[in-house]
């Protein structure tokens, strides 16, 4: 079989692509502080919504504070903060501020690599909080990727390609446990496969979306090669269906906008390694 090559417009397409993954903050978005360091963004919307619920006297909040159009964050301990930040979130989803509740929570860890707090992961773009995900390259030895069109109950980016597993990394669960989870639910695979498993690298994404909130994610990256005879199997209902294509089909997807960006940068990853 002929080996599949990208040619130099395509390779430099796919650079373009994974080079304006991180983009400047939008400038109408008011910053979120942790002692002196920003660490989030919000709307003028939020952030009113926010100053007038901590302003309310009967509202225990003691270490959040509105000043100076920032929200500031200190003198807590993470759990004091995480407390504090899950009764913003609430008050948020009950005025319809916060859309997609998910009954999960991520950490927020910093450049430490110490948990400064948790709360419920749709929160963290609503106050552009960097979070953290996990996506895998599915392919096989005859250059095929295997995608997963993503349900159309996904609150985010409904019906769009994604890589054969991404997903979230929840608080309480190591890079390598949220690895093993989503495979096992998103496609079936089970312990044997993931040994498999080649750790890549990272990708950091930042940009502004359409409701006006922040993504700001680190993606780690996988390859994964997987059996000619393999079929993946959903189990969790967040995929509708697998497509198995060549490298070139891919590679139109990437440059179609047919895949969820996330998913966009990491294939584009992938096939510049690959090609």
């Amino acid at each position: 079989m002929t080996s599949y090559q990208l040619n130099e417009n395509s390779r430099s397409a796919l650079r373009e692509i994974i080079e304006t993954s991180f983009r400047n903050v939008p400038q109408d978005l008011l910053t979120v502080q942790l002692n002196d360091q920003i660490v989030g963004y919000v709307t003028h919307t939020i952030f009113i919504a926010i100053q007038k619920f901590i302003d309310t006297d009967k509202q225990d909040i003691n270490f959040i504070h509105c000043s100076n159009h920032k929200i500031i964050m200190d003198g807590a301990t993470p759990n004091q903060l995480s407390i504090e930040l899950r009764i913003l979130a609430q008050y948020l989803r009950e005025v319809h501020l916060l859309t997609g509740w998910r009954d999960e929570e991520f950490s927020y860890i910093d450049e430490h690599a110490h948990e400064r707090f948790r709360v419920e992961r749709t929160f963290f773009r609503a106050f552009g909080l960097h979070s953290r995900a996990i996506h895998i390259n599915g392919y096989t030895k005859n250059q095929q990727l295997w995608l997963a069109r993503r349900s159309n109950t996904k609150h985010i980016d409904p019906n769009l390609l994604d890589n054969i597993t991404a997903g979230g990394i929840s608080a309480n669960e190591t890079l390598l446990n949220c690895v093993h989870r989503e495979l096992r639910e998103e496609a079936g695979i089970g312990s044997e496969l993931t040994q498999q498993l080649n750790p890549i690298s990272s990708i950091t994404v930042r940009r502004g979306l359409v409701d006006s909130s922040l993504h700001h994610e680190t993606l780690y990256t996988f390859d994964l090669e997987l059996p000619l005879t393999f079929q993946p199997q959903n189990q969790d209902l967040e995929v509708s269906d697998f497509i198995l294509v060549d490298y070139e089909q891919a590679l139109k997807y990437v440059l179609n906008e047919e895949m969820t960006i996330d998913a966009g940068v990491v294939t584009a990853d992938f096939l510049l390694r690959h090609c």
